[in-house]
């Protein structure tokens, strides 16, 4: 039950969409694909996934859509990455399904590049985690002069392998995209200007004006030009991205549902400080975050229970006492 709060397929008239609003006339052959669940700064759970990855498809096949804007509804978030909600019920407890969303979450970065269409993204707030991946991945962004970027996976455990550690290298150097994630830092949009993540600033009530500006200009350009220009451009995003991504999906099923994710995911759910400070204690005394208990080769005499970890005293079914 509590899944499918968070996964589901798309309706099909795109009006009947649940945390996506989708506009095929949101200006001059333009689409408007953007996230909406502004009260909690346009997070995304998989069900949003499916939604943005069938917009994008949809303005793909649409002759009359030339040009993609995607943003998010309000003027609080452009988006705040996956819901750490999700994360805690549903992969933290069962991790080998995090390879699944991974896989959807995937096919958004690969149908932003593949589409043929130049992707603009319209920055309208806060930037965070897959938030940023978003904007690295698409071809033009600009932002509101009150937008900031951050990457917080570090602090919950999780990391920026979805799209940073592969791209944004390309726009800043290799030392600050480094400390960007590494400290989990925190950039105004001027930085962000400044460091070559966005095109332009403007006041926040001039950031449909610039965008549209953007798109007048290019709607005096060779469409076939464009998106062959584009084809060209996304080698270098193309280059890193399959092969890592997928030792990404691997990686977060592998580990989401060790000690340092459930630190951090439930202390965010409980709004309290995760202490990771305490994992790196145990770490350096010689414990192993993703078995802290030893790896799971015991058995239960009494009840025949399994794969009980090795430092176990008592049988996790029956409660009776195991042999040293």
């Amino acid at each position: 039950m509590v899944e499918r709060e968070y996964d589901w397929y798309p309706a099909e008239d795109p009006k009947d969409w649940r945390t996506v609003k989708y506009d095929p006339k949101w200006y001059d052959h333009t689409a408007c694909i953007a996230i909406n669940n502004p009260q909690e700064l346009n997070s995304y759970v998989l069900g949003t996934l499916k939604e943005i990855y069938t917009g994008y498809e949809k303005a793909m096949g649409d002759d009359s859509v030339q040009f993609i804007v995607m943003t998010g509804v309000g003027d609080r978030a452009f988006c705040a990455g996956g819901s750490v909600h999700e994360y805690a019920e549903i992969y933290n407890r069962k991790p080998w399904k995090f390879w699944e969303w991974g896989e959807f979450y995937g096919r958004i970065f690969d149908m932003i590049m593949h589409c043929g269409k130049p992707v603009i993204a319209r920055v309208n707030g806060v930037v965070a985690g897959g938030g940023w991946e978003f904007v690295a991945c698409c071809d033009l962004a600009i932002a509101a002069d009150h937008a900031t970027f951050i990457s917080p996976g570090p602090r919950v455990g999780m990391t920026s392998v979805g799209g940073l550690s592969q791209w944004l290298p390309l726009h800043m150097s290799i030392k600050k995209s480094a400390e960007m994630v590494l400290l989990s830092l925190q950039i105004s949009a001027e930085e962000a200007l400044k460091y070559g993540v966005v095109n332009e600033v403007v006041p926040k009530d001039k950031l449909d004006d610039k965008v549209k500006g953007y798109i007048d200009r290019m709607k005096n350009l060779s469409p076939s030009s464009l998106w062959y220009y584009k084809v060209h451009h996304n080698w270098w995003k193309e280059l890193v991205w399959r092969p890592t991504w997928e030792h990404a999906k691997a990686w977060f099923a592998l580990n989401i549902g060790s000690m340092e994710p459930t630190e951090g995911l439930w202390a965010f759910k409980q709004k309290r400080k995760a202490d990771m400070g305490k994992i790196r204690s145990f770490i350096a005394k010689g414990g192993d975050p993703r078995i802290p208990y030893g790896p799971y080769m015991r058995k239960c005499d009494k009840c025949g229970a399994e794969y009980l970890p090795e430092k176990s005293k008592y049988c996790l079914s029956c409660g009776a006492k195991l042999e040293e």
